[in-house]
C-alpha cells in the first residue's frame, strides 16, 4: 500500500525535500569530472524508450523474441516466456535475461569482484521513534531492518541473473545528525576508504547533498542518499545519485498539471473561481492561494517577488521542530486568515497539519487544503490524527497508490510467497516497503547491467526496463527516457492520483487499525502523469466513483502466481540462498 514510503519510516529525514519542491531552485552542483561526463555520454539514448545494451549487457526476452532469436538463447527456468518477466509474482518482475555461463571480468569497478558485490545501507543518527508517531508502529532494531533487507535480496536474487556473484551487505551508522555537513562528507569518505562499497542506500537528508557529492565522485552510486537538493545538483550528480521519490521538477509537473484550474489563469480566465471546497464564509469568495512549506535553519531556497508562480498570493514557511510547531502554526493561520486567504497548498511533514488544523478551527477559519502528498501526509493513519471539521475541506493529489488490505500488498506477498506461511510478516514491521524497494533496485539494476558490473552499465541496465505499475494500487515506476518527464529520469514514482477526505468512511488505515475517516481516490483510483493525462480538479464527488482500501486486487495490478523458487523457505529450505 506504500509502495516507496513505508506507513511512518525516516519521516523525520525525509521532510527537508519539501522546501525544494517550492520552487525546484537553489544553488549546488557536482564536480563535473570527466568520469561522470563518460558516464552521461554511455547513458545518452537520444530517444524515448530502452536504450540498446552495450558492451556485455544482455538482450531481453522480448528483444529477442522480436528480433526472431528467442530459440537462440538459453533463458533457464527462471523466465516466464508468456510475460517476458522473470518468474517472480509482482507486476515490477524483471525483463528475462539470458542464463550466464562464463568469464565475469572480476573486480569491474568499486565494490565489485569475481564473487561479490558490497552495497551499504546507511544508518541515520537517531530521531523520533516510530512508536512515538503511530500507536502500534513497532521500533525496529538496527538487526531487524538488517535482516529484512537481506530476505528481500535473497527474495529477489533468486529470481535474477548475478553473473556469479553473490550480493554481500554491510551496515554503517552515521556520525553525526542529518543536518551536518562535516560529518555527512567525513562519513561518505569512511564508507568509500574502509567498506568500499558499489552501492549506499540512504544518506543524511539535510547536508546539502555533501554526502552524495563524496560518493559520486568515488564512481559509488546511491539510492535515497541526496536528501534536500534542488534539480540542478540532481543534474550535476547524474549518473550516480538515484531516489525512489519524484524529483522537486516531477513533482511539480504532475501537481502542477492537476492544479492548473486552482486559480483560474491557466484557463484565462480575468479572475479567480470561488473556493468551492471552503467552509462557511469562503466558499462564495474568490479563491487566493496560500502555500506553506518545509524549510531549514538556515533556509534552503529564498523566494523572490518574481519568482512566485501565477496565482499564489503568499508563502510562508516553517522549521521541522517539535517543541515550535504549535505556536507557529497558530502564527502561519493568523496571517493567512489575515490576508484572506482562502486555499492552503501544504507541502511539509505530516505532523505540522495536525496543528494547523487545530489553530485554524480555534480562529473560525475553514479553507480549502490542497494535500500535495509530501511524506506521508496522504496517508489515512495521518489524517485521521488531524482535526475532521478542517479534513472535510481537504482535497489534493497522492503519489502512493491505493492503499490495500496487508494480504495484498506487494512486499508481503513477495515475503510469503517466498518464506512461506499465510500469516508471516518481516521482521521490520513498519519499514519493509522501504527495504523491498531497495532491494529491487539493486537486484534489478545488477540483473540488467550484463557481467561487467559498473556505475555505467548499472544506469544504463535500470533505463533497460520497461515502465511497469500504473493501476489503481500500483504506482508507475520507471528510470530512463520513456517520454514522460523532459530530462533523464533518475528518481521514481512517475503518477499521482487525485484525492479528497471523506470524514464518514470506516476501514483500516496503513497499520490495519479500523477506523472512521479516509481518503477517496476519485475516477476510480486512475493515476495521471504528464499534463495531457490529468484530470481537473473535481474533489467531493459520487462516492461510488471512488477508491478507498481495495479488498481485491484489479486485473490489471494482478500478477501471475508462480511457485516458490528452489532453495527458498517456502520450497523447503531452511536458509534460502545465500
Amino acid at each position: 500500500m506504500l509502495r516507496k514510503y513505508g506507513p511512518v519510516a525516516l519521516v523525520v529525514v525525509a521532510v527537508a525535500v519539501a522546501a525544494v519542491v517550492v520552487l525546484a531552485g537553489g544553488g549546488g552542483g557536482g564536480d563535473g569530472d570527466a568520469d561522470r561526463e563518460a558516464g552521461r555520454d554511455l547513458l545518452a539514448g537520444g530517444q524515448a524508450g530502452a536504450p540498446a545494451p552495450a558492451a556485455r549487457m544482455p538482450l531481453t526476452y522480448a528483444e529477442a523474441e522480436a528480433a526472431g532469436t528467442a530459440a537462440d538463447h538459453d533463458w533457464g527456468e527462471r523466465c516466464d516466456p508468456a510475460t517476458g518477466r522473470v518468474r517472480l509474482p509482482s507486476v515490477y518482475a524483471a525483463p528475462c535475461v539470458p542464463v550466464f555461463a562464463g568469464d565475469n571480468g572480476g573486480a569491474t569497478g568499486p565494490g565489485v569482484t569475481g564473487e561479490a558485490i558490497t552495497i551499504v545501507r546507511y544508518l541515520p543518527a537517531e530521531g523520533l521513534s516510530a512508536s512515538s508517531l503511530a500507536p502500534g508502529a513497532v521500533d525496529e532494531s538496527a538487526e531487524d531492518q538488517a535482516r529484512t533487507l537481506r530476505q528481500f535480496v535473497d527474495n529477489y536474487a533468486s529470481r535474477a541473473e548475478l553473473y556469479g556473484r553473490r550480493i554481500e551487505l554491510a551496515d554503517f551508522a552515521a556520525t553525526g545528525p542529518a543536518g551536518d555537513v562535516v560529518a555527512a562528507g567525513a562519513d561518505a569518505v569512511d564508507i568509500a576508504e574502509s567498506l568500499d562499497p558499489f552501492a549506499v542506500r540512504g544518506g543524511p537528508q539535510l547536508d546539502g547533498g555533501v554526502f552524495a557529492e563524496e560518493l559520486a565522485g568515488r564512481g559509488i552510486l546511491c539510492l535515497d542518499c541526496a536528501g534536500a537538493v534542488p534539480p540542478d545538483t540532481w543534474e550535476a550528480l547524474e549518473p550516480d545519485v538515484w531516489g525512489s521519490l519524484p524529483t522537486a521538477d516531477q513533482f511539480l509537473a504532475t501537481f502542477g498539471a492537476w492544479s492548473a484550474g486552482l486559480s483560474g489563469h491557466a484557463t484565462g480566465r480575468d479572475e479567480a473561481p470561488p473556493a468551492a471546497f471552503a467552509g462557511e464564509g469562503l466558499r462564495d469568495e474568490r479563491r487566493r492561494i496560500g502555500v506553506i512549506h518545509f524549510d531549514q535553519d538556515p533556509p534552503l531556497v529564498a523566494v523572490a517577488d518574481e519568482d512566485v508562480p501565477a496565482g499564489i498570493e503568499l508563502i510562508e514557511s516553517y522549521v521541522f521542530d517539535v517543541a515550535t510547531m504549535p505556536q507557529k502554526a497558530v502564527e502561519l493561520v493568523a496571517r493567512f486568515r489575515t490576508e484572506g486567504i482562502t486555499t492552503v497548498v501544504f507541502l511539509g511533514d505530516p505532523i505540522m497539519p495536525r496543528h494547523l488544523l487545530s489553530a485554524a478551527t480555534e480562529q473560525g477559519w475553514f479553507p480549502e487544503w490542497v494535500s500535495t502528498g509530501t511524506f506521508l501526509t496522504d496517508t489515512n493513519f495521518f489524517a485521521r490524527g488531524s482535526d475532521q471539521a478542517q479534513m472535510a475541506h481537504a482535497f489534493g493529489v497522492s503519489q502512493l497508490a491505493a492503499p490495500t488490505t496487508r494480504d495484498l500488498q506487494d512486499p508481503v506477498r513477495l515475503y510469503r510467497w517466498y518464506h512461506g506461511g499465510t500469516d508471516t510478516l518481516p521482521p521490520a514491521r513498519t519499514q519493509y516497503p522501504l527495504l523491498q524497494f531497495a532491494a529491487r533496485f539493486v537486484v534489478s539494476g545488477i540483473h540488467m547491467a550484463g557481467p561487467d558490473l559498473t556505475a555505467d552499465t548499472f544506469p544504463r541496465g535500470l533505463f533497460r526496463i520497461p515502465p511497469a505499475g500504473g493501476g489503481p494500487t500500483t504506482a508507475r515506476l520507471s528510470y530512463g527516457d520513456w517520454g514522460l518527464f523532459p530530462a533523464t529520469d533518475y528518481a521514481g514514482i512517475d503518477d499521482a492520483s487525485e484525492i479528497w477526505w471523506d470524514p464518514a468512511a470506516a476501514g483500516p488505515d496503513e497499520f490495519g487499525l479500523d477506523g472512521t475517516g479516509l481518503w477517496r481516490r476519485a475516477h476510480d483510483g486512475r493515476r495521471f502523469a504528464g499534463e495531457d493525462d490529468a484530470p481537473a480538479p473535481d474533489p467531493f464527488g459520487d462516492p461510488g466513483g471512488t477508491v478507498t482500501v481495495v479488498d481485491e486486487l484489479p486485473p490489471e495490478d494482478t500478477p501471475p502466481e508462480y511457485p516458490p523458487p528452489p532453495g527458498s523457505p517456502a520450497a523447503g529450505s531452511e536458509e534460502g540462498p545465500a
